[in-house]
């Protein structure tokens, strides 16, 4: 039986899923709420396994942590008419009573506070939701809704211990929603220890031979290979990952995200760098390959860590020498590779300064300043970069 984290203070790796989620969550509602283009029917935010609201010393969950990042908002959302519903469930009866007095306990709080100064106001116009019931018969109920309108914006967290919730079925429905972003938590420990079971395969169809391959600590990448399979050759779309070590188990769990567009992937990698500098998917050393065959640490601290961006940076100057290359080609291949565009903008700045590569626009006769690669979403200006250096 899985751990009640909220019976007990939250550890370290839940803090650290729980940051994701707020960091990420943080950069993904303004782009919606203040979209001079659009004016969204309804921004909406699920939070399926929602628990109580807090640990056992009162540190918020991820309910509240919605909450806080969304009264920020309240008066743009007022001002500019829009809808924002956030719909939260809980199936533990016990948990979904406490949830409820946590959540009116919030509102309460902060409307009373001379300090709350963009409380949660009655006529704010955010709407919430708390349900109790079955995840698959919720996910069910509201995605016939959601099939309507598949181009609303919506936020997803699935934080459940266990995988079993997110099978083929749940991830293709996921992935239809044109607008939809979803982080869902997993255990990689179970499906590696199960992954044999008859009962454990109708959910992920993996072998243990799947985890034998890699390391141990590379169990979370495999299960995200297996969701990348799945998608349908001609859909694009990104996923994610980053893995968590408990800190007195030792044992590892996931997240993943997903989203159909290419700023969606650069907000969460920007949030997953910030956490893990050296390889920006876990909060420990996830490629320490070295240490695990050797069992012995070198008295040079570089070589005990494979170097990620190093690998990388071969991999996109390999990429740029096989035919000139657009500013949004070498945008994409920078995050599908899992880096940020301030890892390419460094590379790329490093070869024009060695006369490795030549910066022209491919309309027009603007000059290309030194140093300006655009590399960002959508962007008007495009330009091309040749490899140079023979």
């Amino acid at each position: 039986m899985a751990k009640d984290l909220h019976k007990y203070k939250f550890d370290e790796g839940t803090l650290t899923k729980l940051t994701i989620m707020r960091e990420y969550f943080k950069a993904w509602l303004p782009v919606f709420l203040k979209d001079n283009k659009f004016n969204y029917d309804k921004i909406q935010i699920y939070d399926f396994f929602a628990g109580e609201g807090t640990d056992a010393i009162g540190t918020i969950g991820s309910p509240l942590i919605f909450l806080e990042e969304l009264r920020v908002y309240c008066n743009s959302i007022t001002e500019r008419k829009q809808k924002v519903e956030l719909f939260l469930n809980e199936y533990n009866k016990d948990k979904f009573q406490k949830l409820q007095l946590a959540i009116s306990g919030f509102i309460n709080a902060c409307a009373s506070s001379e300090n709350c100064t963009k409380a949660i106001q009655p006529d704010c116009a955010f709407k919430i939701s708390i349900e109790n019931k079955d995840f698959t018969v919720l996910f069910n109920e509201l995605f016939n809704e959601m099939s309507y309108k598949p181009h609303l914006p919506r936020f997803m967290f699935l934080d459940q211990n266990g995988i079993k919730f997110i099978n083929k079925d749940v991830f293709s429905k996921l992935i239809s929603l044109t607008r939809t972003d979803f982080l869902f938590f997993i255990s990689s420990a179970y499906a590696s220890r199960f992954a044999e079971l008859p009962e454990f395969k109708e959910y992920l169809t993996l072998s243990r031979e799947d985890f034998e391959v890699a390391k141990p600590y590379h169990c979370h990448r495999v299960i995200l290979n297996y969701y990348k399979s799945i998608i349908p050759a001609d859909k694009e779309y990104y996923l994610a990952p980053f893995s968590i070590k408990k800190p007195h188990s030792g044992n590892i769990y996931g997240l993943i995200f997903g989203s159909n567009s290419p700023l969606g992937l650069e907000k969460f990698l920007n949030t997953a760098w910030k956490l893990d500098k050296d390889t920006g998917e876990a909060n420990f050393n996830i490629d320490d390959d070295k240490i695990l065959e050797t069992q012995q640490l070198s008295i040079f601290s570089e070589d005990n860590v494979i170097k990620k961006v190093g690998v990388f940076k071969q991999s996109l100057i390999d990429f740029i020498k096989k035919m000139p290359r657009t500013n949004n080609d070498i945008y994409l291949f920078t995050l599908e590779s899992g880096f940020t565009t301030k890892h390419s903008n460094e590379i790329l700045d490093e070869m024009q300064t060695n006369n490795e590569i030549k910066v022209t626009f491919t309309t027009g006769t603007e000059k290309v300043r030194k140093n300006s690669f655009y590399l960002k979403f959508k962007t008007e200006k495009e330009i091309l970069i040749t490899y140079e250096k023979h």
